[in-house]
């Protein structure tokens, strides 16, 4: 109600006296009149845990003002909930220092408390609320408040109401308790573009090893044959070989062939190793890269020891033959992982090179993302990345240190950018070959105001949010999106920070615009 129809009111409820008066004077409204004429007062304020919503009469000295304070818990931002345990102080403080106590014991029903609050005196003074009990405590400060001296000083105080403007949606506070409901600031975030490919998972250089035959000979196992997805630990062993007959031409020559490979292998390792440093040294590659090329060093050493020892036993073997000996080739894990392949059957005789274990290391693993020919540009600053694997709702986040290198050339058959990103993997939930979609960040940009993704709701084809007027009553607000980075996106224009919009239960809000507009003054209690 405006101030000047406030006042109508007022008159006309003044000039309704009896006109037979002897003397004539005329009488004004009655108190009971003049009550229903105090206007209402909300006040919506969130500060540490507590959101308070509160509908109150003004207040009147020697009047009672009851204060329907809803109180809601608002520590978890993916559901805030109703305080149905605890007491209500509210305490008055006057310019003159003196104060005014007033106190609910308990809620007057799940999340609602409602304090009488009777002032003996007219005056400026603060409004604190203080909350007290198991399930959460806290003060809220209300600010100034002003206790008037007669409900006509009250009316006279209303301030013209602006001109109607959006219209406003109701969901009360009953409805927000039942269901999963949260609200969020819109706030200044330096949000970083992205390009978003397709992406796999391999596993990463120097954590892969594939033991095979020396030579041709019988399996023999002491112990239970490794399964597929068993753990091995380096050095254990996995079984003997024994080889078969005479030593022939041919296995001498494998073996022979097997050592100078292995030879030759470790010094390109080396030499690649030496190569890597020198670009680390230079800052010209990560030192992931310099890791694992220094792993491949390590590999191809021990590829080398293997073949030299087994082109030894297999001389040994040769001498021994006359004497009737034999001497049987154990052959042990090459590195900790896990089995990803076996083709062991104990008794069988196997030719020299079968295959018969692979070893994976997934501890970490090398995300590959295919970055098209056209976006190449974009990623020559790769600021981190974000993944989502198929099938997986979670989407996790790598920064720019676990980038591993950026190939130099594009694969001609896809016409894509290969970006490596090493991915620790502890719980082994990420496997090689499974298929990520990838978010590949740009440089950080200049701060922009941005609301999480899950505020953002269809508006007849149009993204909107629900911004909140009240604790009870929302506009639905058409707004233009811009960058999004993991669970936050950027709102172009429609906010401005500090707006807070509903980020849980946005459709069950969205539901109740069917109600129309919320009423002037909420609801009762």
């Amino acid at each position: 109600m405006t101030h000047h129809a406030l006042w109508v009111v007022l008159l006309a409820l003044a000039g309704c006296h009896r006109h037979d008066d002897s003397d004539g004077h005329h009488h004004g409204a009655g108190p009971e009149a003049l009550e229903d004429l105090r206007p209402d007062e909300t006040v919506t304020l969130y500060q540490g845990s507590l959101e308070l919503f509160m509908e109150y009469p003004a207040f009147v000295s020697g009047s009672e003002s009851p204060l329907v304070a809803h109180f809601t818990d608002v520590r978890d931002p993916e559901t805030f909930h109703a305080v149905i345990r605890g007491q209500l102080t509210a305490t008055l403080r006057f310019k003159d220092g003196s104060e005014q106590v007033f106190l609910a014991e308990k809620p007057l029903r799940d999340g609602i408390f409602k304090p009488i609050v009777k002032p003996t005196k007219a005056g400026n003074a603060t409004l604190t609320l203080a909350l007290t009990g198991e399930q959460v405590a806290g003060v809220v400060e209300v600010g100034e408040v002003v206790v008037y001296a007669t409900v006509e000083a009250a009316v006279a105080a209303v301030a013209e109401e602006a001109p109607a403007g959006e219209q406003s949606v109701p969901y009360l506070k009953e409805q927000q308790w039942k269901t999963v409901y949260a609200t969020a600031p819109a706030e200044k975030r330096a949000l970083r573009d992205s390009v978003r490919v397709f992406g796999e998972f391999r596993t990463a250089a120097g954590r892969h090893a594939e033991l095979s035959a020396p030579i041709g000979g019988r399996v023999e196992v002491s112990g239970p044959i490794p399964r597929l997805g068993e753990s091995v630990k380096r050095g254990a062993l996995i079984l003997t070989l024994t080889p078969a007959g005479a030593a022939g031409g041919a296995d001498r020559s494998g073996l022979e062939l097997e050592e100078r490979r292995a030879r030759a292998e470790l010094g390109l390792a080396v030499r690649e190793q030496q190569r890597a440093s020198d670009l680390f040294a230079a800052q010209a590659i990560a030192e992931k890269l310099f890791d694992a090329a220094r792993v491949a060093v390590e590999v191809a050493e021990a590829r080398q020891r293997s073949a030299s020892a087994q082109l030894a036993a297999f001389r040994s073997v040769q001498g021994s033959q006359g004497s009737g000996r034999a001497t049987a080739f154990e052959l042990r894990a090459p590195l900790d992982g896990v089995v990803s392949r076996v083709s062991i059957m104990p008794g069988t005789f196997v030719a020299a090179g079968a295959p018969l274990l692979t070893v994976v290391d997934s501890s970490e693993l090398w995300l590959v993302a295919h970055v098209p020919e056209q976006d190449v540009a974009r990623v020559a600053e790769v600021g981190g990345a974000a993944f989502r694997v198929e099938g997986q709702e979670i989407e996790q986040v790598v920064d720019a240190t676990a980038r591993v290198g950026v190939s130099p050339v594009l694969d001609p058959a896809t016409r894509t950018l290969a970006v490596v990103f090493g991915v620790a993997n502890p719980g082994g939930g990420l496997r090689a070959g499974m298929s990520a979609r990838v978010a590949l960040y740009e440089a950080v940009g200049p701060d922009t105001v941005a609301v999480p993704r899950q505020a953002i709701v269809d508006d007849s084809g149009s993204p909107a949010v629900f911004l909140m007027e009240g604790g009870e009553s929302f506009f639905k607000r058409r707004v233009q999106l811009g960058i999004r980075e993991g669970d936050w996106v950027e709102v172009k224009t429609g906010l401005k920070p500090g707006d807070r919009v509903v980020s849980r239960g946005v459709y069950e809000v969205k539901l109740s615009t069917t109600a129309g507009a919320i009423p002037a003054h909420g609801h009762q209690h």
